[in-house]
């Protein structure tokens, strides 16, 4: 990634460097505190990731840089089916209520919603994004078995679960905040409501 940079990001709307593009992943996907430009963390961090492009093209993607997203399944995706897979599949690793699994203090399985997950602003809330990195990746170890049906209804059903909230929430208001960064972002459920909950509300 460290040669895609600078590049112009819609999330934010502006050119980000490879610095701020960090920031994203610690605000968004981590549902942290971004560590300053300068600061020793993203210093190390770009250091490393300059050292793994040695040779890379510049401006040029690379093989195995993103996920293929599988095609929506002709009927929709379906979050109760969604639910039936998790349990089989997923919930081993990340918990019945999607609380991910811990060993003593270290988290060794990711949280996939509630208040430990990431928000409502990072790239995986998108069920077409999810649904690619799931197909690709998961069950760990068991890459590229489930169907595109299977990974877009678990992907949706792992994303119909409230999550904190997107750190670009407009004035307390989940519509505006809709309208203004997800309509048009993929495929996601940011101010939907599902079985009467609307979604969007976030946990802390």
């Amino acid at each position: 990634a460290y040669t895609m940079y600078p590049a112009y990001r819609k999330k934010n709307d502006k050119v980000n460097s490879f610095a701020e593009r960090m920031q994203g992943c610690f605000q968004f996907s981590m549902n942290g505190k971004a560590p300053a430009a300068d600061s020793e963390v993203l210093n190390a961090l770009t250091a490393y990731a300059y050292w793994l492009s040695t040779g890379a093209p510049v401006g040029q993607a690379l093989p195995g840089r993103g996920f293929d997203e599988p095609m929506p399944p002709k009927g929709g995706y379906d979050i109760a089916r969604g639910a039936k897979v998790y349990t089989a599949q997923c919930a081993i690793c990340h918990g019945a209520k999607g609380e991910g699994k811990k060993v003593g203090a270290t988290q060794v399985f990711p949280p996939l919603w509630g208040k430990d997950s990431y928000n409502w602003g990072a790239g995986m809330h998108r069920i077409n994004t999810a649904a690619g990195f799931i197909q690709h990746n998961m069950p760990l170890g068991k890459g590229e078995t489930l169907s595109d049906q299977e990974a877009w209804d678990v992907a949706a059903f792992v994303n119909s679960h409230e999550r904190p909230q997107d750190p670009r929430l407009l004035n307390h208001d989940i519509e505006a905040t809709r309208k203004k960064f997800h309509e048009g972002d993929g495929v996601n459920l940011y101010g939907v409501v599902v079985d009467g909950v609307l979604l969007g509300q976030g946990v802390q």
